[in-house]
Parts: C-alpha cells; sequence; structure tokens
C-alpha cells in the first residue's frame, strides 16, 4: 500500500538526484550530452541535419549516388543525417525491400556493409549520423 510519507520520500529522492551536478563528458569521437546540450571533444556540438533513411540501400546497391547525395548535402552545410539500421521487411506492398533481416533470423550481409559504407563516407566528409533502428512506420517494418 501506498502512502503519503512514502510518496513525500520517493519524491525527495528523485529531486536529489536529478539535482546533482553534471559530469564533464570525457573527449573524443562522440557526440555527447552535458545538460541539455551536446558535446563534441568537450566543446558544444551544434549541427544542421537532414534525413538519409536510406542510406543503407544506396551503400549497398548504388554508392556513386550515395557519394553525390552526401557531396550535395556537405556543400549545404549538413553536418549530420538520421539513417535507417534497422528496417525489416513488412507485409504491405511498399514496404522496404530487402530489409536488414529476412522472415528468419538471418541479417542481410549487403546492407550492412551498405551501412557501413555510407558511415565511412560519412566520416570522411566530417559528418556524423544518429541511427535508428524503428519508427513504427509500417513501411520500414514498424
Amino acid at each position: 500500500m501506498t502512502s503519503r510519507r512514502g510518496i513525500l520520500a520517493g519524491a525527495a529522492g528523485l529531486a536529489a538526484a536529478t539535482a546533482l551536478p553534471a559530469r564533464a563528458a570525457p573527449p573524443g569521437p562522440f557526440v555527447r550530452r552535458s545538460g541539455t546540450r551536446f558535446v563534441l571533444g568537450g566543446k558544444p556540438y551544434r549541427f544542421v541535419g537532414a534525413n538519409i533513411w536510406y542510406g543503407a540501400w544506396l551503400g549497398a546497391n548504388d554508392r556513386p549516388r550515395l557519394a553525390r547525395e552526401l557531396d550535395a548535402l556537405a556543400a549545404s552545410g549538413v553536418t549530420n543525417l538520421r539513417i535507417l539500421a534497422g528496417a525489416e521487411e513488412g507485409p504491405l506492398k511498399n514496404s522496404v525491400k530487402p530489409g536488414f533481416r529476412g522472415k528468419g533470423s538471418d541479417w542481410n550481409p549487403a546492407l550492412l556493409d551498405g551501412l557501413d559504407w555510407a558511415l565511412a563516407e560519412l566520416g570522411k566528409r566530417g559528418m556524423k549520423a544518429v541511427l535508428y533502428l524503428t519508427n513504427f512506420w509500417e513501411w520500414s517494418g514498424g
């Protein structure tokens, strides 16, 4: 049974835990959070982003096109890209095919290689990526 005293004690504990000072993130190649800000290498990280969810598919099937698109995005000042990294084949006619995983449990090596190639190309251009695994859209297996 929950009592008023238990709720107050829990709220006080939560308040004390969230009031602790944020630790500085160690410098490194990854963007991190410090309080309510993003940091990279101990300095504030600000970015212009775009969605290129299909990066792994282009990396697997059309690398020249992906390189052109990344060049155009970089020339436009885009420094951070959102890339789909975990779609499954869905039942819809227009769902992504192939998926990172088929009907069984086997991973698609071509898409994994395509994703790796896309990330390496981003690195050559000084760009960062946010990899997302699902977005609950039926076309991407969600």
